[in-house]
């Protein structure tokens, strides 16, 4: 197995583990809230630490879901006009799907930086804690089309 294709296997399973864990994280501090409110307090912080954890799992789950082909797919685009045109079509479409996550990359980097400098309003952390997660979500995509336009034949989505 290529190199490339390794990494996109270790990077999904990183990333469900990663999505398990969030997913708890939010129902336990959820119904936390709930319970603390009943008994005639509040969690000050519950709310913004759902709402960065909920942004995580949605690029995280993100690039999940592209690794399981959960994403509704082109199959019906061009399947007329014979498999040279689909692979024509899907190499295209990785392209663009490459310059698309890049461009994210570059930008939600230089933004995440930026955001150094901001704190959070309940808990004060750097508000580039929680939006690191759009830069890295947009390498593993990166990686994962990689490894799909690098792997063998049989191995690649059409």
């Amino acid at each position: 197995m290529h190199a490339l294709q390794r990494a996109s296997r270790a990077l999904n399973t990183v990333a469900e583990k990663l999505l398990m864990l969030i997913g708890a994280a939010i129902c336990l501090i959820l119904f936390a809230q709930v319970v603390f409110r009943y008994a005639g307090d509040s969690l000050g912080w519950s709310e913004e630490v759902s709402r960065h954890l909920l942004v995580a799992i949605t690029f995280l789950g993100g690039t999940v879901a592209y690794k399981r082909a959960s994403f509704i797919g082109l199959q019906g685009v061009g399947s007329s006009l014979g498999p040279a045109f689909q692979r024509a079509v899907l190499r295209l479409l990785q392209v663009l799907t490459l310059v698309c996550f890049g461009l994210i990359a570059w930008f939600s980097a230089a933004y995440t930086f930026k955001a150094a400098e901001h704190t959070s309003a309940s808990l004060q952390i750097p508000m580039s804690i929680p939006y690191a997660v759009i830069p890295v979500s947009a390498v593993i995509f990166i990686i994962h089309v990689l490894a799909d336009m690098t792997a063998p034949r049989e191995g690649r989505r059409t």
